[in-house]
């Protein structure tokens, strides 16, 4: 929609010129004729650098924290705050005509918003429900890759308001901690909310485990209908504490929903889900304790969002696999092999005990840690890799501007006794080249991701691609 002066004055609480603006960006790129441009100033630049390619692609306002000559500005105290709420109003308040719930956490969250998606599409039928994660934005039956787990305020509040356009009804919307605090999801209405962990992570960003779990909270605190807090996790049993109204799922007696009865087959996992009012039995086609966790919450936002028992219980059974989160990659050599996202401790902790619970033989794990992130985590993930594999293979996650060699080196300071091959696709190569029939290679960090960050710059890379075409390479 098309916001005035006086509507852009309401909007921002600021002075503005007298223009007409219908769409927000903080990309230069991105400007097109009538769109406001925010000039943030971000973590290696500053967006008010830019103005002048703004205003020359058709920019009629200029956003900014301090005053730009020659430029129609509205100065702001918060520039990402605007932003947020220059995309709520072009977008016509998007989210108040969905349901969003909300998914927040260290790990699971991804999978939790995907077990959730799969079952509301299930329950309502594909073209009815939305996911925004952080692998796939999906939009009725339409499938894209992500840019990261949370857009900026402008994409999130796009994407809300072409679902809300092309009928879909209800939206799982993968919160991070960035997310909220740098207001990409401010001003959207959650209709329920979930946490599923909090671990380390991050700590690039959050100066504090505290700070990090106070910026978790903020979505509960947004949130009036149900919410969930994994109360096997002691920062979810201390959510659940602290914002009112808030319920508890897990497997300990202090859940209100409680996962009883686990029982790990060949095809799946069953167990039993306890409710304030019923017993529930429930299979799902996914392995892993973390599973059944994350498919307990999912199933009690669905419950207390109103979804009827019977529906719920066949939506479980038809959850899809999610892509980098425990995914196969088929062969015919005798031995499995896995892709998983898992890139602290505690997620590669988890990952190699459901890979140790399902193989008779070796566990092998291709792994590394990533630059720009917290290097305390890198020689605790080696660490986890000697204490929980059988054969560890130290290479390459993203490393952006680090070395990898630097990296490898405090990944190794945990597993002084696993080799390191730094480029990725050779270090994948040894760990197939290793494995023998009832074997199971892990390579984890990466997941679903496409690209992997070098100092050199960027490149095309999709573990379970490239295992695909070494696993056809050895015939």
């Amino acid at each position: 929609m098309i916001l005035d002066g006086s509507a852009l004055r309401d909007v921002l609480g600021v002075e503005v010129p007298e223009v007409q603006v219908s769409a927000v960006t903080n990309d230069s790129r991105a400007v097109s004729p009538g769109s406001a441009y925010v000039a943030i100033k971000g973590f290696t630049t500053d967006g008010a650098r830019f103005v002048p390619q703004a205003l020359e692609q058709g920019a009629t306002l200029i956003v900014a924290d301090h005053p730009i000559d020659g430029a129609p500005t509205a100065v702001v105290p918060d520039t990402r705050a605007a932003m947020a709420r220059l995309a709520v109003a072009v977008n016509g308040d998007p989210s108040k005509d969905l349901t969003v719930y909300g998914i927040t956490g260290t790990n699971g969250k991804t999978t939790s918003s995907y077990v959730l998606h799969g079952i509301l599409s299930s329950a309502y039928g594909a073209a009815k429900t939305g996911l925004l994660s952080t692998a796939e934005i999906i939009v009725g039956t339409e499938r894209r890759p992500a840019v990261r787990t949370t857009g900026e305020a402008p994409l999130v509040q796009g994407t809300l308001a072409r679902m809300r356009d092309e009928g879909v009804q209800y939206v799982v919307l993968e919160t991070s901690s960035h997310g909220i605090a740098l207001q990409r999801v401010a001003g959207t209405h959650y209709a329920a909310a979930l946490f599923t962990n909090l671990s380390r992570d991050h700590l690039d960003f959050h100066p504090t485990m505290e700070d990090y779990y106070l910026t978790k909270r903020r979505l509960f605190e947004w949130t009036d209908g149900p919410k969930l807090a994994n109360s096997d996790d002691p920062y979810g049993a201390r959510l659940a504490d602290e914002v009112s109204g808030t319920l508890r799922f897990g497997t300990t007696t202090a859940a209100d929903y409680q996962a009883v009865a686990i029982e790990q087959t060949s095809a799946g996992t069953d167990f039993v889900l306890r409710t304030p009012t019923m017993e529930l039995p429930l299979h799902m086609p996914l392995l892993g304790d973390y599973n059944v966790l994350n498919v307990t919450g999912a199933a009690a936002i669905a419950l207390e969002t109103g979804m009827d028992p019977d529906i719920l219980q066949r939506a479980v059974a038809d959850i899809p696999q999610v892509p980098g989160r425990f995914e196969r990659v088929p062969n015919d050599k005798g031995f499995e092999v896995i892709v998983d996202y898992a890139h602290t401790d505690v997620g590669l902790a988890a990952v190699l005990d459901v890979a140790r619970a399902v193989t008779e033989g070796r566990v092998i794990v291709v792994y590394g840690a990533a630059g720009r992130r917290d290097p305390a985590k890198r020689p605790k993930m080696g660490a986890v890799a000697t204490q929980k594999a059988d054969i560890g293979i130290i290479t390459t996650d993203d490393s952006y501007d680090e070395s990898p060699e630097a990296i490898a080196a405090e990944v190794k300071a945990g597993a002084p006794d696993h080799e390191v091959i730094l480029d990725r696709r050779e270090a994948i190569e040894r760990a197939l080249a290793t494995a023998k029939s009832g074997d199971l290679v892990l390579i984890a960090g990466k997941g679903h991701e496409r690209v992997q960050h070098l100092p050199d710059g960027d490149i095309d890379f999709h573990d379970a691609t490239v295992a695909a075409e070494l696993l056809s390479e050895r015939g």
